[in-house]
């Protein structure tokens, strides 16, 4: 593994834990946006379209990891399945930084008249975020032309959790820095495996089958 793939990856990261460090509190811009922004009719359009989306890119991932197996482009496979690996591993970084700054979220210290998480459900990095950035990056390695369709779904997605209430600005900003930024350090750190594991899974599949 070169120095380039240690210092960027680790470069990157050093970026997210500075920008997760530096919003820890909510800023007044945050809650100024969060006020204005989660009003009805919109926190029941952003309860809906929040979940919707994240189905929209699960489903669009899976589909292309199934794509690109089916037609045997190895490489983008190969680079799917390191994806979906980051994005759990930057999944459990983010439960572990929600439970470890437990704030709260805007509809738990303010009546907004529509459901709201448990009190055990804290917003900070917003989790749906986190989860839409990376998979988003994830898509747009892997397959580049699904960056036009997947990021402005994750850019909604954030949009839709501070219009339900559910998360501050701030929270999908630290989300976005994590999920995306983070998932880039990752993939970027083990290109050179992810290169020669889809070298080797395209070796094996163009030996002849044998039958008996």
């Amino acid at each position: 593994m070169g120095t380039r793939q240690i210092v960027g990856p680790v470069l990157i990261w050093l970026l997210v834990a500075a920008i997760i460090g530096a919003l820890t509190e909510v800023p007044p811009w945050s809650a100024e946006l969060s006020q204005t922004m989660a009003v009805e009719p919109w926190i029941a359009v952003g309860q809906i379209v929040s979940p919707i989306i994240m189905i929209i890119l699960l489903v669009t991932y899976l589909g292309m990891v199934i794509r690109a197996w089916v037609i045997q482009e190895n490489l983008p496979f190969i680079r799917l399945i390191f994806g979906g690996l980051t994005t759990l591993v930057i999944m459990i970084i983010s439960f572990v930084l929600q439970n470890t700054y437990g704030k709260p979220r805007p509809c738990h210290l303010e009546e907004f008249g529509s459901t709201c998480p448990a009190d055990t459900s804290f917003a900070y990095p917003s989790s749906f975020t986190v989860i839409a950035f990376a998979l988003a990056v994830g898509l747009a390695y892997a397959v580049p032309w699904t960056a036009y369709l997947v990021f402005p779904l994750a850019i909604l997605e954030s949009v839709a959790s501070v219009l339900a209430g559910e998360q501050f600005p701030h929270d999908v900003v630290a989300g976005a820095a994590l999920g995306g930024l983070g998932a880039i350090g990752l993939l970027y750190m083990f290109i050179k495996v992810q290169t020669k594991m889809a070298e080797q899974l395209t070796a094996r599949r163009a030996q002849p089958s044998t039958t008996d």
